[in-house]
């Protein structure tokens, strides 16, 4: 794991780390259905970014769900996508803003960042 920058949420990449990745209809924010397993590439603690084979559109409201790695806690949460860069034909990368992550996601996202951190000084 590298660190990529320092702001005022680091970003980390990870490795071993998958997200579920559910499409949510837009007017009732219910979850729909999985579209794909996708390999994260970068966390911070407001949001990821994810390799994936379906393209995604900007605003599109997602619903993630992921382990951390030495965690046995399951993290949910909504996500919009802020951009989607596509990388081949067969693939592209999403970038997503965690929406109404629980304070507990967030500390356990938090923990996990500056641990990986503090390992990489």
């Amino acid at each position: 794991m590298n660190i990529l920058e320092r702001r005022n949420f680091p970003r980390i990449d990870v490795d071993y780390v998958t997200v579920e990745v559910y499409a949510t209809d837009i007017k009732t924010h219910q979850t729909l259905h999985v579209e794909e397993i996708c390999p994260v590439i970068n966390l911070s603690e407001n949001g990821m970014r994810f390799k994936a084979e379906h393209s995604f559109s900007t605003g599109q409201l997602l619903r993630l769900t992921f382990v951390l790695p030495d965690s046995i806690v399951i993290i949910r949460t909504n996500a919009i996508v802020v951009h989607y860069l596509k990388k081949s034909r067969k693939a592209g990368e999403t970038g997503v803003q965690f929406k109404d992550l629980g304070i507990s996601e967030q500390k356990l996202i938090r923990h996990f960042i500056n641990k990986t951190i503090s390992a990489a000084e």
